[in-house]
């Protein structure tokens, strides 16, 4: 009923490109080409993310995403990473035991789950999945829970605060799936990197053998 619902709904309002407005795509080739590659983003950082944020046209793509149930957005960000991570992350895999890489999304709360309907980044996770035909994830959305709800990262300004908000607000409730394993952890923005960070203590302190961490933006 959703999906019908959703196809009636772009049949009345066609969607229109976040870059030049041109109907029929959230993201026409055109725009989706010239996203603003990221390249200061600091050398020594753990975190990897491959578009600026602010003053593009993934800016309000995400916004819709996330508080207006634009769950078909989540196509176009799914395929964005995996176009980004499919390359490095063959390589990565290759180097380790050619096992397959576990996928995990940042969770949200099951408050903020519960408010907003789903987490983002699983549908996100679920498009990368259907793009990875030879297996290079293994996709997991119950291994890594947050169990503390925090405020939202983007209303403090503070990196100071940014970290202490998110200290202990990860577990992860599926030890034996990471074990000794490598993992990615994806999410759609980061700023500070505090919440990426700290879901990579949680699962090394949980058995991970590597943890690799991806934002689409920044």
């Amino acid at each position: 009923m959703i999906k019908i619902l959703d196809n009636f709904l772009d049949f009345l309002f066609p969607p229109r490109c976040a870059g030049c407005g041109m109907a029929g795509n959230y993201l026409c080739l055109s725009c989706r080409a010239a996203l603003p590659r990221l390249r200061n983003y600091p050398a020594d950082s753990e975190i990897e993310a491959f578009f600026g944020y602010r003053g593009t046209a993934l800016q309000p793509l995400i916004w819709k995403l996330k508080y207006r149930g634009g769950r078909d957005i989540a196509k176009i960000m799914g395929e964005l990473l995996w176009e980004n991570l499919a390359e490095k992350m063959s390589e990565v895999k290759l180097f380790s035991g050619n096992k397959p890489i576990i996928l995990i999304p940042v969770p949200v709360h099951p408050e903020k789950r519960k408010e907003r309907g789903f987490n983002q980044m699983e549908l996100i996770a679920e498009e990368i999945s259907k793009l990875d035909t030879d297996g290079l994830f293994l996709y997991s959305s119950d291994i890594l829970t947050k169990t503390k709800e925090t405020p939202s990262q983007m209303e403090m300004k503070e990196r100071k605060k940014r970290k202490e908000n998110v200290i202990g607000s990860f577990t992860v409730s599926r030890p034996e799936n990471i074990r000794g394993k490598t993992v990615l952890v994806i999410d759609d923005v980061t700023t500070t990197g505090a919440t990426l960070l700290e879901a990579k203590k949680t699962l090394l302190s949980a058995g991970a053998r590597k943890v690799y961490l991806t934002a689409l933006s920044h």
